[in-house]
């Protein structure tokens, strides 16, 4: 079991909740961004500047609220916004979510993306199939993981036919369906929304599954022309989709108490999802699911992810029937692996760091669980977790089958 947080997405380029909160509330920084993506592709005469700043002033009301208001983060915002009906305000700022990531592109700068040998580790030996033993939990909005397993079981598969294409014949329909069943499992269910079949059961086969927690950029009624957009279309026409307004579909970017409360899933009738049925039925499947997965872990590492008051009751529901004993992993930057022949472990020395959070946080959401973890390198614990400083050092030393 995988928790991704932003720190995953960062050697890819896309930037960190407070660098996201400054790009999309400051007018300065969002021009200079808007500059940057022109002159890196050479486009004269400021195209993109003009439709971004303008689509940037037709959300002053949300942003006017947001940024003088002093929230720190967009969950603030959006947690207090939400009760008292700027729910107009809230997709405002969910569609400027989706414009600030989509200006940055990690196909133009592929070989600085930590995701690629992470794809790698999830290919079986046979280099089709994806691991069964792996489920990614993420919390990242953006794609791009997404996209790259997407894109990487397409051209498998086309290797498999010898080059001829994929596309499937009236004969094949049990393919096609296992095939979508699959892409649906890389793409969180955005692939084809309705359909949940890719969604096990309790007692279902272990199968690889990335599960978003919290929503995504992509709009779930086409993600592959959504892929296109962001990865493969030139600047100024993906441009040109990202600053609609009113942009076609609301990005189903979604806040932790639109699904999950204290009490568990928030029914239907009370969820701001009410109105979007099958993006209700898709999010609490996939809480559920993620739920099972958990339980039936023997494994959890947390991939550059930052614990915030936000995520508890979420966690809660994931961990609340967990037990016996769980090897943890915390990969961040911040953290000092362990020494051979000691004992003590970063997150304890240092009361603020990440590795602490999560320590703190477990403690509260799975009390009846035993941790262990190793020193890099050597087989002997070094107390309750592994410690590694990124994804890519995750990737080398922790990826081997459980």
């Amino acid at each position: 079991m995988i928790f991704l947080g932003a720190g995953a997405s960062k050697g890819s380029g896309f930037p960190l909740a407070n660098d996201l909160r400054l790009l999309i509330s400051s007018r300065d920084k969002w021009e200079e961004a808007l500059v940057q993506y022109e002159n890196k592709h050479g486009l004269a005469n400021r195209p993109i500047t003009s439709l971004g700043l303008q689509y940037w002033q037709n959300q002053t009301r949300a942003l006017d609220l947001f940024r003088n208001g002093g929230f720190a983060t967009l969950d603030e915002f959006c947690k207090l916004a939400g009760q008292f009906r700027f729910q107009d305000e809230i997709n405002s700022l969910r569609g400027l979510v989706r414009a600030a990531l989509g200006l940055f592109n990690p196909e133009e700068h592929f070989e600085k993306s930590e995701y690629y040998g992470f794809i790698q580790s999830l290919f079986d030996a046979n280099l089709v199939d994806l691991r069964s033993d792996i489920t990614v939990l993420t919390y990242n909005y953006d794609i791009y993981l997404e996209f790259l397993l997407f894109r990487a079981l397409e051209h498998r598969r086309k290797v498999m036919r010898k080059g001829a294409s994929i596309a499937l014949s009236e004969g094949d329909l049990k393919e096609h369906s296992d095939f979508e069943n699959i892409l649906n499992c890389v793409t969180s269910g955005f692939y084809s929304h309705k359909n949940l079949h890719w969604l096990g059961e309790e007692n279902s086969k272990p199968q690889f599954r990335i599960l978003q927690l919290h929503g995504s950029i992509g709009i779930a009624d086409n993600i592959p022309s959504d892929f296109q957009t962001f990865f493969s279309t030139n600047a100024l026409d993906r441009a040109q989709v990202l600053f609609q307004d009113p942009p076609s579909s609301v990005p189903p970017i979604m806040f932790p108490w639109e699904i999950i409360s204290e009490k568990g899933l928030i029914p239907r009738e009370s969820s701001t999802l009410g109105n979007h049925p099958s993006l209700y039925s898709l999010f609490s499947r996939i809480w559920s699911q993620a739920r099972i997965e958990v339980e039936a872990a023997k494994k959890v590492s947390f991939v550059g992810l930052s614990m915030h008051q936000f995520m508890f009751d979420g966690l809660r529901f994931l961990f609340q029937d967990k037990t016996g004993e769980l090897e943890v992993c915390v990969a961040n930057p911040e953290n000092v692996t362990g020494v051979q022949g000691k004992s003590a472990t970063h997150w304890a020395k240092q009361p603020h760091s990440h590795a602490y959070n999560i320590h703190e946080t477990l403690k509260k959401v799975a009390p009846n669980i035993s941790r262990k973890g190793y020193v890099e390198g050597y087989g002997y614990s070094d107390g309750d977790f592994t410690l590694v400083k990124d994804l890519a050092g995750f990737v080398k030393t922790q990826m081997k089958p459980i």
